[in-house]
């Protein structure tokens, strides 16, 4: 019997299978409405509209942004300072 995944991300299937790419700033705005359920302070009731439609695609996993492809490929946002 194998051993159980000590994290989540290490109980994603093999971790080839996912892409890369790097997440600019406005994807802190998804990552802030995925954790909290909320907008950031001081959007309009449109700019609420387009977050909810931007992030229906994304999760957040252990802490990190990731999108379900249409070639059913995870794909993993990073940080731009994390790329290298």
């Amino acid at each position: 019997m194998g051993e159980e995944p000590t994290n989540i991300e290490e109980g994603l299937l093999d971790t080839r299978l996912y892409a890369m790419r790097i997440a600019d700033g406005h994807f802190e705005d998804i990552i802030y409405f995925l954790i909290t359920g909320t907008a950031p302070h001081g959007y309009s009731v449109q700019q609420k509209n387009e977050l909810v439609t931007r992030a229906v695609d994304f999760t957040v996993i252990a802490g990190h942004l990731y999108k379900m492809g249409h070639d059913e490929i995870l794909h993993k946002y990073v940080p731009e300072f994390e790329q290298e």
